[in-house]
């Protein structure tokens, strides 16, 4: 589903395209599946879990010298990573998801605000160490990820999906200003 959908769009693409990548009958499709949007939303799922491992299992930068920011950038650089490693997905998830519809549309911001819980929870660990950070409201957390999702959909865009690990430092510094906690020199 994925394959099909990065190269022919969500808009055309069609179960003949998926089951001849996958190599399966219609029928083996259909026992699984209610039709196109069931299978997109499946992989779509399985996607999110997947980054959510990868953000929570991320080791931490070991160049940061304060043990916050070296987890938030190891979870931010295991995701630029991952979205490197996977084009096709970074395809789906950042170009073609709209065109899935509501649902998808809505499984998309269920995962935004997953990572939006997991920064709050990282700001608020954070804090606990540096009582000079004054509270930020709750919104913050999911504009931090919307920030980081709209630099990766410019990328993903012009097909440089290769070219965001070396993003790493810029989108550590916009969830650093949006988040209102100190950058490092």
């Amino acid at each position: 589903m994925i394959s099909a959908v990065a190269e022919e769009g969500y808009a055309t693409a069609t179960v003949a395209h998926v089951v001849a990548r996958a190599r399966v009958s219609r029928k083996a499709f259909y026992d699984h599946f209610s039709g196109l949007e069931s299978c997109f939303l499946t992989a779509l799922d399985a996607a999110q879990q997947v980054i959510a491992k990868e953000l929570t299992g991320a080791p931490r930068d070991p160049s940061a010298a304060d043990p916050s920011l070296a987890v938030l950038r190891g979870g931010l650089r295991a995701y630029l990573a991952l979205c490197a490693r996977e084009p096709e997905y970074a395809r789906c998830i950042f170009i073609e998801l709209p065109a899935a519809g509501p649902r998808a549309v809505r499984g998309r911001d269920r995962g935004h605000r997953m990572v939006a819980d997991l920064l709050r929870r990282w700001r608020e660990r954070a804090a606990a160490r540096h009582p000079e950070w004054r509270p930020v409201p709750d919104e913050c957390h999911l504009a931090a990820v919307g920030a980081v999702a709209e630099l990766v959909t410019a990328h993903v865009a012009r097909g440089e999906t290769e070219r965001l690990p070396a993003l790493h430092g810029v989108m550590t510094g916009i969830v650093l200003r949006v988040l209102d906690a100190p950058i490092p020199d």
